[in-house]
């Protein structure tokens, strides 16, 4: 069950200053810069600081700036008053892509929340210090299913309910003759448009929708963990049919090269069939098997030909194993590039981009399958770090929730 949550509401005067960039679309000059320039934004009150892993003590001092950067909002009448239980349906427009959700809270003890990525603990301690500070939620955790029908019609009929009178047809006649509002319709500073309408639920206002199975995170895996650290009955859910879903990838940026590229090539070829072409767009790839490779200015494609590390080994294999994002991990950065942790400051991982990277290496993955996250969950797997990428991303400051 999703279920109806008392939220106080974006002003949408407030909006375009309020709601601010995804945090993982930024670098952390660009969020430092960004924060500086407007006292308004919402990541004043949402931001996880660089170091969260670092002493308790961190946590709460952010924590506190948090909770007094949220009181000016609301004491500046940034939010409204706290509205009676509802469902809200949203839609984001943005990355070149439309996505509808069902906004809403699940219980922590009554639902499965399936995750296909693994959480640091230092920077869950931060998110349940400050959700404990705080009190409440405003990133909503993206969540979807295979099947989500009630979702898909509360969806469907919240969005007929909002077209225009001469767009709808004479079957519809009974309906009402003004088209429902939206609480909210900005564009936001990094020019995403983001409409919120109260849900229309047959059961009526305050009543919950039904779900056909478990729910798949898609993006919030901290937030979830933290959650429960935190003593939250609830988690606040932007709940998306799956087929409204985008995935992107991340590309790798290694930012040194201590061996020779032809070395490189060379044991890039004992795994994958290598092709040299003329630059990074043509070296994207754009189904799973491929990589792309970018060494000192010359770039290339890659078929893999065993990306299945240890899958002879186990009776029943990890599908996790069979991804990109593992032969990327395990064999090129690890065997080639002695790159052994995902956190090794060597790298960095930026959404993947048309613009041809100046690092002295880059991998280029191609995004991975929906079926392949939720096969991962369901064996109870998780996917190496930045595997998946999705798209459009959601947006914090909306709606405040008390957990």
């Amino acid at each position: 069950m999703i279920e109806p949550v008392r939220a106080r509401v974006l002003v949408p005067e407030w909006a375009p200053t309020v709601i601010p960039a995804p945090y993982d679309s930024l670098t952390p000059d660009e969020h430092a810069r960004r924060l500086a320039e407007n006292p308004d934004s919402f990541a004043h009150v949402a931001g996880v600081p660089a170091g969260s892993s670092g002493h308790p003590s961190e946590h709460r001092r952010h924590a506190t700036r948090s909770t007094q950067a949220l009181n000016r909002l609301i004491g500046l009448g940034a939010f409204g008053d706290t509205r009676a239980p509802s469902l809200y349906v949203q839609r984001v427009e943005a990355d070149d892509c439309v996505q509808h959700a069902l906004l809403g809270c699940v219980r922590l003890d009554a639902h499965e929340l399936r995750p296909h990525e693994d959480t640091q603990p230092g920077r869950v301690h931060g998110l349940a210090v400050h959700f404990s500070e705080v009190g409440c939620m405003s990133s909503p955790v993206v969540v979807t299913a295979p099947r989500l029908t009630a979702v898909a019609a509360v969806i469907e009929a919240t969005l007929a309910a909002a077209e225009p009178v001469e767009s709808r047809g004479s079957a519809e006649s009974n309906r009402s003759s003004t088209p429902l509002a939206p609480l909210l319709d900005t564009k936001t500073v990094d020019g995403a448009r983001v409409t919120l309408w109260p849900a229309v639920v047959a059961g009526g206002e305050g009543a919950g929708v039904g779900l056909d199975g478990p729910l798949y995170i898609v993006d919030g895996h901290h937030r979830v963990a933290a959650a429960r650290q935190a003593g939250f009955s609830h988690v606040l859910v932007a709940c998306a049919p799956a087929e409204e879903l985008h995935l992107g990838s991340f590309d790798r940026e290694l930012s040194e090269l201590h061996l020779m590229p032809r070395r490189v090539m060379e044991m890039m070829s004992v795994r994958c069939d290598m092709e040299e072409v003329p630059d990074a767009a043509a070296a994207r790839p754009r189904t799973p098997g491929w990589i792309g490779l970018g060494v000192a200015g010359r770039w290339y494609r890659a078929r893999v030909r065993d990306a299945g590390l240890g899958s002879s080994v186990s009776p029943v294999p990890n599908p996790a194993t069979r991804l990109d994002a593992a032969f990327v991990h395990d064999c090129v950065l690890g065997e080639i590039f002695g790159v052994e942790s995902a956190s090794d400051p060597r790298i960095a991982y930026r959404p993947a981009a048309a613009a041809t990277s100046a690092a002295p290496v880059t991998i280029l993955l191609a995004p991975v399958l929906l079926d392949s996250v939720f096969e991962v969950a369901d064996f109870g797997a998780v996917m190496p770090p930045k595997t998946t990428c999705f798209l459009p991303k959601a947006r914090s400051g909306l709606l405040l929730v008390r957990c």
